[in-house]
């Protein structure tokens, strides 16, 4: 995508508009999401169009509409890890992680759904509920990283960030 803009091929606006339709027409049903910045992402689109009619590169990942696990720093975005104790919790900064991407010239659409504390095997919580596969809606994507494998898996995001300890990025991958 990042070598496409960088030819003038798509649009980072058109690109960033076409992650957002799938997310409004999909995460009612998947609830991979659980906080989307559309504002900011165009914004940012805008920004990187400017830069690519301009012929400045802002990265490697230039344009490229990425999503977050809610467990990790996202600046002005949610991060609660899926747990009532931290609902509300929104970050100051982006975790080194975060900000390593953006600095790549990847776009942050959002944060996605996770296990509470990351401790289970499928994403479910009482903040935000269950996240659906979107091969089969009636099972889970895994965990803990689950939100962030049905965003990907069903083309709301160009790819992202999750975290493995015991298995919650390969479980989603396997599921």
């Amino acid at each position: 995508m990042a070598e496409q803009i960088r030819r003038k091929r798509i649009s980072p606006v058109e690109l960033i508009d076409a992650h957002l339709e799938q997310i409004e027409r999909l995460n009612p049903r998947l609830n991979a999401f659980v906080q989307v910045d559309a504002e900011r992402a165009r914004r940012a689109a805008q920004d990187a169009e400017i830069a690519a009619m301009r012929e400045v590169t802002l990265g490697p990942l230039h344009g490229v509409p990425v999503s977050i696990k809610s467990s990790l720093e996202v600046a002005g975005m949610r991060c609660e890890a899926g747990t009532r104790l931290r609902a509300g919790i929104i970050a100051a900064q982006d975790a080194p992680v975060v900000a390593r991407l953006k600095n790549a010239g990847a776009i942050v659409l959002g944060v996605t759904n996770t296990p509470e504390f990351l401790m289970a095997w499928e994403t479910d919580n009482l903040l935000y509920g269950r996240a659906n596969n979107p091969w089969d809606p009636e099972r889970t994507p895994g965990g803990s990283s689950g939100g962030e494998a049905a965003a990907i898996a069903a083309g709301m995001s160009a790819g992202g960030v999750g975290s493995d300890g015991g298995g919650s990025i390969r479980v989603p991958a396997h599921f």
